[in-house]
């Protein structure tokens, strides 16, 4: 709650920083550039400008330290296998198995300068708690994603990667992320964070009180919608040949707490003895414990007697589970005429009764 707490703070009035600092930024970005000429970081006391906040991640957080806002004191950290650097962050208290990663970071060339970070590739390990050995090893190559937030001149990255396999190495543990070099020869700058312990590593320089930007993402399972369906005026009644006649049917989400449900109308199977219009006909997005209304409308066939049939609605996600609308209609025979059906319709006493009278 702290850290969720803290990243609210953290993100609030960056428009308005924004706007304050767009005049001044080139001229704050050259000092900055200039003082920090030093491979192993680049870092600055604020202003820079942030327009945007990063992306956001999906899957259930398990471990999370959020990058320094442009306006604040804010470090990256070398961790590139050029220069021979590599950072190393500690966490702790996992309670399941961590199947993703996602950290922020510039891509840079030294003496610093902007690079296009397209085909850079990172090695990811996560180390035992002691950090005597390596448990989970990958290399990858994500997409790297702007976040909208510049850092003495430089926008900011995210990249995210699912892990495969997943990495049991929990409670507690160590990761690196290093980047391996691209076509551009880019350096990964990891980017750091207030959010811990405040103390990472980096070889050849030591200690750094302060720590790097990364979530880590569980296994947890998805939450699955269940669909679930109401009607109200599906059984018809009397009808006169080519009637209109209308209905209702609420499609709702019983799954669990979380889950949304996508679902469609099967119009396909409607019984054949009428023109069908659901409107709407599918739906996406409804959230657990809501409900939409289906308007259906009938057009009823010319053909006498008595019709029934079902209406299925489909859980888009799981076509095995759906829902069955029962409906019916009858249509009289045709030698009642215009004059009498418009009675019975008045009187749908009178229908019945004559229906007995006669045996029809």
């Amino acid at each position: 709650m702290e850290k969720n707490k803290k990243y609210i703070l953290k993100g609030a009035g960056v428009l308005l920083i924004a706007v304050a600092l767009i005049f001044s930024s080139v001229a704050v970005t050259a000092d900055t550039v200039k003082e920090q000429m030093n491979p192993r970081y680049l870092k600055a006391t604020g202003p820079s400008m942030s327009v945007e906040n990063s992306p956001s991640t999906t899957g259930a957080v398990i471990f999370e330290q959020l990058p320094f806002e442009p306006e604040e004191s804010w470090i990256f950290m070398t961790s590139d296998v050029d220069p021979g650097y590599r950072v190393w962050d500690e966490y702790w208290d996992l309670d399941q198995p961590i199947t993703d990663i996602h950290w922020w970071g510039l891509s840079l060339v030294y003496p610093w300068a902007a690079c296009d970070p397209t085909g850079m590739s990172f090695e990811i390990i996560f180390w035992d708690q002691l950090l005597g050995n390596p448990i989970c090893t990958y290399t990858v190559q994500p997409t790297a994603t702007g976040t909208g937030k510049f850092y003495a001149g430089f926008e900011m990255y995210y990249w995210e990667v699912d892990l495969d396999p997943q990495c049991d190495q929990i409670p507690n543990g160590w990761v690196t992320i290093q980047g391996m070099g691209s076509q551009n020869n880019c350096w990964l700058l990891w980017a750091g964070s207030d959010d811990g312990d405040l103390y990472c590593y980096q070889e050849g320089s030591g200690d750094n009180f302060n720590d790097a930007a990364f979530q880590l993402t569980g296994g947890e399972e998805p939450a699955v919608p269940r669909i679930n369906c109401d009607a109200v005026g599906m059984n018809f009644g009397n009808a006169a040949p080519g009637a209109t006649v209308t209905g209702q049917i609420y499609v709702c989400n019983n799954g669990d707490p979380g889950s949304y449900l996508d679902w469609y109308v099967d119009t396909a199977s409607a019984p054949a003895w009428g023109t069908w219009t659901f409107t709407p006909a599918s739906g996406t997005g409804v959230a657990e414990g809501d409900c939409v209304t289906v308007d259906v409308t009938c057009v009823v066939g010319e053909e006498e007697g008595d019709f029934s049939g079902v209406i299925t609605v489909f859980n888009a996600d799981d076509t095995t589970d759906n829902c069955k609308i029962d409906t019916s209609v009858t249509v009289p025979r045709a030698r009642y005429n215009a004059l009498i059906w418009n009675l019975f319709e008045q009187f749908p006493a009178l229908y019945q009764l004559v229906k007995i009278i006669f045996g029809a």
